[in-house]
């Protein structure tokens, strides 16, 4: 993999960011992408691992947009619970 510029490198950063707040099965589909990709990872006791920074375009951009499809189906459900707890606290008569 060639050096990443600064803009990826801030992008790659940010996703770190981001999948610091996925779920244990999110974070296992994550280990899912990166096989299906052939992406590099290590595995031990602790976990599994990988660089983001060493990853190729094509597998980053395969795990960025599962990423954004987590973060788009928390949204939805945050939305819908909002609507719910609304419809319990004020019941229409």
């Amino acid at each position: 993999m060639s050096s990443l510029t600064k803009e990826e490198y801030e992008i790659r950063k940010l996703f770190c960011k981001e999948i610091e707040t996925l779920s244990r099965s999110e974070l296992e589909e994550i280990y899912r992408i990166l096989r299906r990709e052939n992406g590099e990872f290590s595995e031990n006791s602790n976990g599994i691992f990988f660089d983001v920074g060493s990853l190729p375009a094509s597998v980053f951009e395969a795990l960025c947009k599962f990423v954004e499809f987590c973060k788009s189906n928390a949204k939805d459900l945050e939305e819908r619970n909002k609507i719910i707890n609304e419809m319990v606290i004020k019941p229409e008569h």
